[in-house]
């Protein structure tokens, strides 16, 4: 694939998620799967601590990971700090589906407030910044954001954050349509069905200017997921190739 001008037309943001020290072989695995296929530049969506294995910036191992792969002209992206959602009850049964089988538990900011979201967006900027990091971009885990959290991002030194369907610009309140596919490798079940899920979302969205592909650490244990990805970067071979920074 080949890298992409900000003014190109037709463009592929590849995001690397969940990327932290507690997954940092599966990240390089991942990465070297796609260095394969020649993509790059990518995003990589760091969570400063991981379910609370391990803050980013006390790892030196991940530091040097990181600083090697933004010289290489990747983008960090913070995601989250926990990636765990413990916030209140669930409220009837949507918020039950979104937030405990479609994610299983892992919409960090699916309920917090502003001041909460405030809190702990700069508790992770700060982690990152330790890290030698400074990010200009977020996105919630699992893409499920509060209306706390989005107007807490009004108030932040952030350029940008990301839903699954969305590009958000924070310093003009512009939206620009960039659908996701991902795919779910956690049950036999969703590695069954993540083919058929993919190969309609982008039959409906091949026309969208901009395409983002989302990978997580344990898509590429599996064959099959492999062998999906394959298909679907073989399909967007046509696209210039950008991180999310440069189309906001």
């Amino acid at each position: 694939m080949k890298s992409a001008v900000v003014a190109e037309r037709r463009l592929l943001c590849v995001s690397p998620h969940d990327v932290a020290p507690a997954t940092l072989d599966d990240c390089i695995g991942t990465l070297a799967f796609l260095d394969t296929l020649r993509i790059s530049p990518v995003a990589l969506l760091v969570v400063p601590d991981y379910h609370g294995l391990g803050r980013a910036d006390r790892d030196e191992r991940f530091c040097e990971f990181l600083r090697s792969r933004t010289q290489r002209g990747d983008e960090v992206v913070l995601h989250g700090y926990w990636h765990r959602d413990a916030a209140s009850p669930d409220r009837g049964l949507r918020d039950w589906f979104e937030r405990r089988v479609c994610t299983a538990g892992e919409g960090e900011f699916s309920r917090l407030d502003r001041h909460a979201a405030r809190t702990r967006i700069l508790r992770g900027l700060a982690v990152l910044r330790s890290a030698g990091m400074h990010p200009s971009g977020f996105v919630t885990p699992a893409w499920l954001i509060s209306p706390g959290t989005r107007d807490a991002l009004d108030s932040l030194p952030l350029q940008y954050c990301a839903t699954r369907d969305f590009i958000l610009t924070l310093k003009n309140d512009r939206r620009i349509a960039a659908p996701s596919l991902v795919v779910s490798s956690r049950s036999p079940w969703r590695r069954v069905a993540s083919p058929l899920w993919n190969h309609v979302r982008l039959g409906c969205r091949q026309q969208s200017e901009v395409l983002r592909a989302a990978l997580h650490p344990g898509d590429i244990r599996y064959p099959e997921i492999r062998s999906l990805w394959r298909v679907l970067f073989g399909h967007l071979a046509d696209r210039g190739l950008a991180t999310e920074a440069r189309v906001s």
